[in-house]
């Protein structure tokens, strides 16, 4: 076959290709790339993750990542500058998926306020409020108790609550009696 009649053959294929996999990408079922989406979890904000971050992107690159919901911003704020199509709704729906996912674990009652700060991108004094109530209170037990704290985006806390860990600074068990705590303490400094 010459390569004028390959030529013909193959340009007479093109549209009929594109077409399909316009059809396809429509409905879902393939992504531009052939990458498959595996290890997303079904959270809201699921496809426009896997639309967008699949484009350019293994999904291992995301899923075996960690990243605090300011660090999720500001990563897809580097894939803009790289050329990502990415609208303001668009911006904020991934970063939320994307925190939410594949957030950083943060042990809220042992946490500092810039890494409070980080894990529900909140200004720097609101996350000095969640550690002042900390401290005059003791340690959380839920996310709503961050939430009612007055001036702390309650609808921040509640979207990042899967990454909050409360064991931290909590009594974990029965407290030792003073006096053998103190015998304790007597026999060790004796070795």
């Amino acid at each position: 076959m010459s390569a004028a009649v390959r030529l013909l053959l193959l340009a007479s294929l093109v549209p009929a290709v594109v077409a399909t996999v316009r059809a396809e990408r429509a409905d879902g079922s393939v992504q531009s790339t052939g990458k498959t989406a595996t290890g997303f979890p079904d959270l809201p904000g699921r496809d426009v993750a896997v639309r967008i971050c699949l484009d350019c992107h293994a999904s291992s690159d995301i899923t075996n990542r960690r990243e605090s919901r300011f660090k999720w911003a500001v990563i897809v704020d580097q894939m803009i500058g790289e050329g990502a199509k990415i609208n303001d709704k668009d911006f904020e729906t991934l970063t939320v998926y994307l925190s939410v996912a594949f957030g950083r674990k943060v042990k809220i009652n042992e946490a500092s306020a810039k890494v409070i700060a980080e894990t529900f991108d909140i200004p720097a004094d609101a996350a000095e409020r969640i550690v002042a109530r900390r401290t005059e209170r003791g340690p959380f037990k839920t996310w709503q108790e961050i939430a009612a704290i007055p001036g702390i985006d309650a609808k921040r806390v509640e979207e990042q609550q899967a990454n909050l860990d409360f064991s931290a600074g909590l009594p974990l068990g029965l407290p030792v009696p003073a006096a053998r705590a103190s015998s304790r303490a007597a026999s060790a400094q004796r070795r």
